[in-house]
């Protein structure tokens, strides 16, 4: 299934590390110790399929307006990569309640309906705690290893044997023309996959071939690999 709009963005942050919970409009600002983050629906397009999320970084006066500046870049760079077209506007000041507040405007593409707004965000992959952001695609084969027993002189399988366990591993690139390209990950590294039904970690991994393909519009490189052992992990541990 799909997350809601306002969940996806609200879980985003807060995985990264953000205080960040539902906007109220017409409500003044707590007083906070320290920057946090509020989000609320801004605009419904049912004809386009789009959501726009309107996301606050609030911070303390005494932290300044930088500060406040650099935690928005944050966040913006997190919903990027949660699937959004994300405009980030200056920073304000507010007297009464003595913050500063900068406004990010986070497109989504997905469907809609009259009770909720929800998105399928697709995977997100992370190697070594590193976001792969121009993951496309990503394939993982179990194999079990196990291989039918056949007695002397028999045709029918008397039994299974158990062999070497293991996940094979596939995960396409596409990468622009003119983007930075992230160094690639050598042995023993841990994969990160989150999808909407689960989070998944892979450890031990190592990729055995690398293929690129270039062309005018960029690069598409393919990552074949095997991974050792494999766990899921809840919200609170991803």
């Amino acid at each position: 299934m799909g997350y809601s709009i306002l969940e996806l963005v609200l879980r985003r942050l807060r995985q990264a590390g953000f205080r960040a919970d539902a906007a109220y409009p017409g409500q003044k600002y707590p007083q906070i110790g320290e920057t946090v983050a509020t989000a609320h629906i801004e605009k419904v397009d049912r004809a386009n399929l789009t959501v726009t999320m309107e996301i606050s970084i609030i911070s303390p006066a005494a932290t300044g307006g930088t500060a406040c500046e650099v935690e928005a870049l944050r966040a913006t760079e997190i919903l990027r990569w949660a699937g959004a077209v994300c405009v980030q506007n200056g920073c304000t000041y507010d007297g009464v309640s003595q913050v500063y507040v900068v406004s990010i405007l986070a497109t989504f593409t997905g469907t809609t309906d009259a009770d909720d707004c929800t998105i399928w965000p697709g995977f997100y992959c992370y190697v070594d705690g590193k976001i792969q952001r121009f993951a496309a695609n990503i394939r993982v084969e179990e194999v079990t290893g196990r291989q039918l027993e056949y007695a002397m002189g028999e045709a029918s399988p008397t039994g299974v044997s158990e062999g070497c366990h293991c996940w094979n591993i596939e995960l396409e690139e596409v990468i622009p023309a003119g983007s930075a390209v992230t160094a690639e990950a050598g042995t023993d590294f841990t994969l990160k996959l989150i999808t909407d039904e689960k989070t998944e970690e892979f450890e031990h991994c190592t990729w055995l071939s690398t293929s690129r393909t270039y062309s005018k519009e960029g690069l598409r490189r393919v990552h074949k690999g095997v991974a050792l052992s494999r766990k899921e992990v809840t919200d609170g541990q991803a």
